[in-house]
């Protein structure tokens, strides 16, 4: 990471990175709050604490997103995608700016559709601020119109990123051949869950409306591999660093789709790992897929799943795997290998 933080880090707190990965797990909350208002969810009036408890009416983020950062007063950088940003931070806001008007401008190139939105890289008192539902430094896109919002740091450095003593031999020497700190390393491959984000965004406005929930995620991460396999094939191994935060190789409570689809922000929120689990997984799904489909995957996505055809997260996972079978037969199957792999007991 180029940029300094404001105000000195602290000595590392053995919480720091349960901290962490709980707003990590937020990521995928995050999607049901924004899906609320674009896919005709019912709205409450407050969003309260996530809970371990069934939530069948979920929160939405709060409206005004782009009006609350443009009262901060803060810098703007000019462009396809306008960037505000809290003030000494200008470097990472234009790294950042250049990595979101890139994916937006080749997703809006090969798959046809209009989307305007904004960026705004805030610190953690801006975040606040700003984003009263999301804690600092989780990643989201949402509003009407949308904001991204991203972190000027990843807070606790080496307390929260994906150990290097986990990774794999071949994912260790790639961060070598680039000739990089593997905290370094692991801080650009974090940031690629904004470009997740934005997926998210960009599959909305494109007109996919994914039947479940793990499904949503699974396209939000194949729409920013895409961006990297066509355009950006060289920073592809940023992917396998970023997989090394949920131990993919681990066992865990939770292993089918069926599992996350019926426990997800039980997962999202309580068991972080095993939710980062599941994105590792769907990264390696997706690698599969893009060698046989490439970005023509999306639009065989939107026949099978177009936008007005029902309410977010109401197909079931069966239904879901048998549209998906008819672009790629090897959904089912993949999803029987999830199913039976090795299971804990209780969440590690």
């Amino acid at each position: 990471m180029q940029e300094t933080p404001r105000t000195p880090r602290s000595n590392a707190n053995p919480n720091a990175s349960v901290k962490f990965l709980r707003a990590v797990g937020l990521l995928g909350a995050s999607l049901i709050f924004g899906a609320t208002s674009r896919w005709g969810l019912a709205q409450p009036q407050a969003a309260k604490t996530p809970t371990a408890e069934p939530v069948t009416k979920p929160a939405s983020f709060e409206p005004g997103r782009l009006e609350r950062v443009k009262l901060l007063g803060d810098p703007l950088l000019e462009g396809s995608i306008p960037t505000y940003y809290t003030p000494s931070y200008k470097a990472r806001a234009r790294k950042l700016q250049t990595f979101f008007s890139d994916e937006l401008n080749f997703a809006q190139r090969r798959m046809q559709f209009h989307l305007a939105v904004s960026l705004a890289v805030l610190d953690s008192a801006q975040y606040a601020l700003t984003e009263h539902q999301m804690p600092y430094p989780t990643p989201s896109c949402t509003g009407d119109p949308p904001v991204a919002m991203m972190p000027v740091n990843w807070v606790g450095g080496p307390d929260v990123f994906p150990k290097e003593k986990d990774a794999p031999a071949g994912v260790r020497q790639a961060v070598s051949a680039h000739r990089l700190p593997w905290n370094e390393a692991a801080g650009s491959a974090y940031d690629l869950w904004g470009g997740h984000e934005l997926g998210h965004a960009i599959l909305d406005a494109y007109g996919i409306n994914p039947g479940t929930r793990w499904l949503n995620e699974l396209v939000a991460s194949y729409v920013v591999y895409a961006y990297l396999a066509s355009e950006h094939h060289e920073q592809l191994w940023l992917i396998d660093v970023l997989e090394v935060g949920g131990r993919p190789g681990q066992p865990q409570r939770y292993v089918s789709l069926d599992d996350l689809e019926s426990n997800f922000l039980q997962i999202a929120v309580k068991d972080p790992r095993n939710y980062l689990w599941y994105q590792a997984q769907f990264f390696e799904q997706i690698k599969k897929v893009y060698s046989r489909h490439g970005v023509e995957f999306l639009a065989a996505l939107r026949r099978a799943f177009p936008d007005g055809a029902y309410k977010f997260a109401t197909l079931s996972t069966a239904e879901t795997l048998r549209r998906l079978d008819t672009i790629d037969p090897e959904f089912s199957s993949w999803a029987r290998d999830l199913k039976s792999m090795s299971r804990t007991t209780h969440a590690e």
